[in-house]
């Protein structure tokens, strides 16, 4: 049950975030995002694959192509529960290979095929995303791909009860998206994806363009599927194929995040738009709910949710994004940290005691003069903790130390209300000397599941820690079906010998995780 709602000052004019006393506009402040590079065996023998590869995803900057040296296929690599078809291994009601306690090659055989034939395109997935029970991919093609739940639009495919196509379970069945491809053809949306997120129903996706579609539901504050902001017209209260959104068609976009119940899109010229479910002041605005409620005159309108994507008025100069469950986050050009949301365990990281921030307010542990001049780079987050990357490849967590969510050394608080270094071990044997910092190594990008967390390596390797009941975290228990665990960052077993495959990209939901890995040369 979320926290009820606590009363909160007016914000004075001093407390606002420096950013937002500029007047002055950027326009190139960040781009629209490029597709991912393909990976080549030089990026791979110089040990920097992944940093090569993860830079493209989380920095909204173009970068230039680098096509020496062959082209290395990333595969697909699932673990977890897929109760739901979201891991693509055959028929859900099979227990037998819908649940995976470490990191297996992903989708059914024909999906590896695929790979190796070229036929997602040069160099093989560009970008994974998880939502809450499904699953998103972009190939090499520009292509969005699903699978898994299919429920109130979801998967962004037809609905079949409304289709010619006699019925079929082909929901596990990992295919592209309806009324979109990069072509155009057949008369869909010319759309060549570059980006993509989801939350747990609801999915918005970018195209070199800075274009943003969306599809898919939200739920409100009472469980309720909800998708438009009005029931004028019969308005959909879900969206069951892409769509561009119409109060965003002018607008350009280089990045995007999803919570649980809500979206943060981040402008070209550095504002932060917000939409979705706003009971515990994750948007980081107000409304008018008296015009809110007036757009609705056939039912009543869903409860706790901002349905119109509105820009954040405190928020200007942002270059970076990210999410939580129910909190949010911005960075801005000088590499202040803003955090607003639910805070019950401390996750926005500002060290106040409320148990919700509801406006942008700044992160001081994370201010550059105390990190050594390094600035975030990536902001995820899980439940009830929340993760930072630095520049220079250190990671800072905060919010609940239960169950070894914060990956920190006994003693540690049992919350934390302000980021503190994570400690990692040292790294991998086959680790190249320029992905390491310090003997350990260089953390490159992380992803936040439920209660635990995931750190890729420059070198390829994959660190989680935390504890989940799905296998999401890729470490084995000793008997099947026990809780997975780990106290501090510990390396995820890949399939063969260590090194063997070198992951650069990882994302999970809680249920399920996704990684993109290449095969060392």
């Amino acid at each position: 049950m979320p926290p009820k709602h606590t009363q909160t000052r007016k914000r004075a004019a001093s407390d606002a975030p420096p950013s937002a006393k500029r007047t002055r506009q950027d326009t190139t402040l960040n781009f629209a995002p490029a597709p991912i590079l393909p990976l080549h065996e030089d990026d791979l023998d110089a040990g920097r694959g992944g940093l090569r590869t993860m830079a493209a995803v989380y920095n909204t900057r173009r970068r230039d192509a680098n096509d020496s040296g062959t082209v290395v296929a990333r595969k697909l690599f699932v673990w977890g529960t897929g109760e739901a078809g979201q891991l693509s291994l055959g028929p859900p009601d099979d227990e037998n290979i819908n649940k995976l306690t470490k990191p297996k090659p992903f989708g059914n055989k024909s999906i590896s095929q695929q790979t190796d034939a070229g036929e997602l395109g040069k160099g093989g997935a560009e970008m994974v995303a998880a939502g809450g029970m499904h699953t998103l991919i972009i190939d090499a093609n520009g292509r969005i791909l699903s699978c898994g739940s299919d429920d109130h639009g979801t998967l962004g495919r037809t609905h079949r009860e409304n289709s010619d196509a006699t019925e079929d379970e082909d929901y596990y069945v990992l295919k592209p998206l309806d009324g979109v491809s990069p072509t155009g053809a057949g008369g869909t949306l010319r759309f060549r994806a570059a980006r993509v997120a989801a939350s747990d129903g609801y999915s918005v996706a970018l195209d070199t363009d800075g274009r943003l579609i969306a599809w898919g539901h939200f739920k409100d504050g009472e469980g309720k599927v909800c998708f438009s902001d009005t029931d004028v017209d019969d308005a959909p209260r879900e969206l069951w194929t892409p769509a561009l959104v119409r109060a965003l068609e002018q607008e350009r976009f280089a990045q995007i995040a999803c919570g649980e119940n809500h979206v943060l899109a981040l402008t070209l010229d550095g504002r932060v738009y917000s939409w979705g479910l706003n009971s515990t002041s994750q948007l980081g605005r107000f409304a008018n709910m008296y015009r809110v409620r007036a757009q609705y005159t056939k039912r009543d309108p869903p409860a706790d949710m901002l349905l119109t994507p509105s820009v954040i008025p405190e928020l200007k100069n942002i270059v970076h994004i990210g999410t939580g469950l129910n909190t949010s986050f911005a960075v801005d050009a000088d590499g202040r940290v803003f955090a607003w949301g639910l805070n019950t365990r401390g996750q926005t990281g500002t060290g106040s005691k409320k148990d919700k921030v509801t406006r942008p307010t700044r992160i001081k542990a994370l201010e550059r003069p105390l990190l050594d001049g390094a600035r975030v780079v990536q902001v995820e987050g899980g439940e009830f903790h929340s993760v930072f990357l630095l520049s220079n490849g250190h990671v800072y967590i905060c919010g609940d130390g239960d169950e070894g969510k914060l990956g920190l050394p006994p003693g540690h608080p049992q919350e934390l209300r302000m980021p503190a270094r994570v400690p990692f071990p040292d790294a991998p044997a086959y680790a190249a000397a320029d992905a390491t910092k310090d003997g350990q190594s260089k953390v490159i990008g992380v992803a936040a599941g439920l209660r635990f967390t995931f750190a890729l390596g420059a070198d390829g390797a994959l660190y989680s820690w935390g504890t989940t009941s799905d296998d999401a975290m890729g470490q084995p228990g000793e008997n099947w079906g026990d809780d997975q665990s780990k106290s501090t960052p510990t390396l995820v077993p890949m399939p063969g010998e260590p090194g063997a495959w070198l992951v650069v990209a990882v994302t999970t939901a809680g249920q399920h995780s996704l990684a993109l890995a290449a095969r060392a040369p």
